[in-house]
């Protein structure tokens, strides 16, 4: 009879009994220096596993691995993804005790080389990065500028979601390399509804944060009487643009006018 580790990777990930038993002695060797301890039971590796943060450190160094296959690669991100909340009513964002792998934008990146990224992704990564805008600011260049044209290549998503992440990727990167993003976004082929909510904020005088505030109450991811921009909530939690970008946007909106 296969131990509650194997059967917990098993039955979670739908994989066959040799795999599982695989990634259940990966886990004992690496779970204790994410966040376990070397009194952890097996029974104990299961409960953390199912913590995103920790499962998500376990398996980055899986999707560079390449001596796991490409289908367990993928169903490892997905579980990722399956583990992170989304907020059932308005306000959960703001009481939401369990967060993100810092690195869920290289676990994002690996499922959109994959073809594999969906709306209900982009959905988590907008929790996810209103909740802890450090997830952009801690990714490479190279993976969060991946994942910012991936979402919002997701057309499936609305365009004020997709306008809500790209304000708070380029709330959360250099003003330099904001700068070059939100050039490359206006050069975007169609997407006008997008474009248009992004620029409108840019040149707001208070940052565009009651434009963005707008959409997140419309998202759902604050309460709807958030309703004052200068409340300490608000400030707290609704991304400020960098003024470098308001010239771009001001020329954009004139010359689409």
């Amino acid at each position: 009879m296969a131990d509650s580790l194997t059967e917990s990777f098993r039955v979670d990930l739908g994989c066959d009994a040799g795999t599982a038993a695989r990634l259940a002695a990966l886990a004992r060797s690496r779970v204790l220096g994410i966040g376990g301890t070397d009194e952890d039971t097996d029974e104990d590796l299961v409960q953390r596993l199912r913590d995103p943060r920790i499962f998500g450190e376990f398996v980055v160094p899986l999707l560079a691995d390449r001596e796991i296959a490409d289908g367990l690669q993928a169903v490892l991100a997905e579980r990722v993804f399956d583990l992170l909340p989304l907020p059932r009513s308005e306000g959960d964002v703001i009481l939401v005790e369990v967060r993100a792998p810092r690195q869920l934008l290289s676990i994002a990146r690996h499922l959109s080389d994959a073809g594999g990224l969906t709306v209900l992704h982009v959905m988590h990564l907008v929790y996810a990065i209103f909740l802890d805008r450090g997830i952009v600011a801690s990714a490479t260049h190279d993976e969060r500028s991946a994942v910012l044209r991936a979402v919002l290549e997701q057309t499936g998503a609305s365009s004020a979601l997709r306008a809500l992440y790209a304000a708070m990727h380029l709330a959360a990167v250099p003003e330099p390399e904001a700068y070059r993003e939100f050039r490359a976004i206006l050069r975007r082929e169609g997407d006008h509804g997008m474009k248009a909510d992004l620029a409108r904020a840019t040149i707001a005088g208070d940052g565009g944060t009651s434009d963005l505030l707008r959409i997140a109450r419309d998202e759902q991811l604050v309460a709807a009487d958030w309703t004052d921009p200068s409340s300490p909530e608000v400030v707290a939690n609704i991304p400020r643009l960098p003024p470098r970008l308001r010239a771009l946007g001001r020329r954009w909106l004139a010359k689409t006018a």
